[in-house]
């Protein structure tokens, strides 16, 4: 069993407690003995067996007449004796409630003053602590009240000017990041915009030197030529299409799900016309996703997976569980594999290997993917495979 350490401000507490009460108990307890010790000292003298044993030596040598004053001077000698010594009882009785209720004050004012000058301190340092954590999480909206009085004002002061700083330069750096990835995306829109108009260019201008010229063949020109022009718009529209969906994500109509059978439901049009093999797992787990999204990102990798495989190659896909709470899906191709330089790209928007292609599918994947709270992993070698894992978090039934 772990035994729990008191927290540094406890400690500190304790140790000065600690102090202050042996240091007050050790000057109750010096003032007390050495009041015992004057006491003990005077009784020691014995002053009354001595005034007793100065009269009984000396009461028969006095005159007779002068006995009775003797007697009496002997007498208030012994009640003054008496006296004092009553008297240092009473001072001692009166000195030891004294040092009590000096050694509570005491200790009651130094703990207290302690205590204010100690809070004075650490709730600023309490404050900051929490302060840059939320920072770190991500809040520049923090900031920390100030105090005149605190010690640690200036401290406080500077870290507000640090955040007020952070925030206005983080702003300006998504400003930045935003200029720079839309001023990619449309160079890169208006270079794949290019490729497809130039054939459509060259269909149209051909066509028309065939009609123009009365050309016999102006039949099969027109066929070829209106074929690669629709080949290109589709082309035009499926660019069109897969930009406008990475740009904005529909909203995600998340339901509980599933996984397994949408799983079987989604790779039915494959298993009949490629080697794909399904290992789920015996308890249906289920996971909150919209369908549709859902459905895209599964289609993509599989898509990817058959692209990168042969025919006779064999596409597993797979379900187990991580742990109690997240599920795991992996699609894994025995393909050819992604070289490392390129492993650490392909979720990059326009980033593509193929012939054809926009390089904004897995980009999409990713996001849906990140916005159901969910996590992509991938992992490929050369001539061996690719292996994509996504993780879901599994909603109990």
């Amino acid at each position: 069993m772990k035994i729990p350490v008191p927290s540094f401000r406890l400690q500190i507490i304790f140790v000065v407690l600690f102090l202050v009460i042996n240091s007050v108990l050790f000057f109750r307890n010096y003032f007390l003995d050495s009041f015992q010790s004057y006491s003990s000292t005077t009784d020691s003298l014995m002053v009354s067996e001595k005034i007793n044993d100065l009269y009984n030596q000396y009461y028969d040598s006095v005159n007779e007449g002068n006995r009775s004053d003797f007697k009496t001077d002997i007498e208030e000698l012994l009640v003054t004796q008496q006296q004092s010594k009553l008297t240092r009882e009473y001072f001692k009785d009166e000195l030891a409630l004294s040092s009590k209720f000096i050694f509570v004050f005491l200790t009651l004012s130094v703990l207290i003053l302690f205590l204010l000058s100690f809070n004075l301190i650490t709730t600023p340092l309490k404050k900051l602590q929490t302060a840059t954590e939320k920072l770190g999480k991500g809040d520049m909206d923090i900031h920390i009240k100030e105090s005149p009085f605190s010690p640690l004002n200036h401290l406080i002061q500077s870290f507000n000017s640090m955040t007020s700083e952070l925030k206005a330069s983080r702003e300006k750096l998504i400003e930045a990041e935003k200029e720079s990835a839309w001023r990619g995306m449309a160079r890169i829109m208006a270079h794949e915009i290019k490729n497809p108009l130039t054939p459509i260019k060259l269909s149209l201008e051909r066509m028309e030197n065939k009609f123009y010229s009365d050309s016999t063949r102006f039949d099969q020109v027109f066929k070829k030529t209106t074929a690669v022009i629709h080949e290109e718009i589709n082309n035009l529209h499926s660019l069109a299409k897969e930009f406008s969906e990475f740009a904005r994500l529909p909203q995600a109509n998340v339901e509980k799900i599933d996984l397994n059978f949408h799983l079987k439901e989604i790779l039915v049009p494959y298993i009949d016309s490629h080697n794909i093999t399904l290992a789920l797992t015996e308890k249906n787990p289920d996971i909150m996703a919209d369908k549709n999204q859902f459905k895209q990102v599964i289609v993509n990798i599989i898509q990817n997976a058959i692209h990168a495989s042969k025919n006779e190659d064999e596409i597993e896909v797979l379900t187990e569980f991580e742990d109690s709470e997240t599920v795991v899906i992996r699609i894994q191709d025995h393909g050819s594999g992604i070289s490392e330089e390129n492993l650490n790209n392909i979720f990059q928007p326009y980033f593509t290997n193929k012939e054809k292609g926009t390089g904004l599918g897995l980009a999409i994947v990713k996001r849906i993917v990140e916005q159901h709270d969910g996590k992509i992993e991938v992992e490929s070698h050369i001539d061996q495979g690719t292996t994509f894992s996504l993780y879901f978090k599994e909603v109990s039934s």
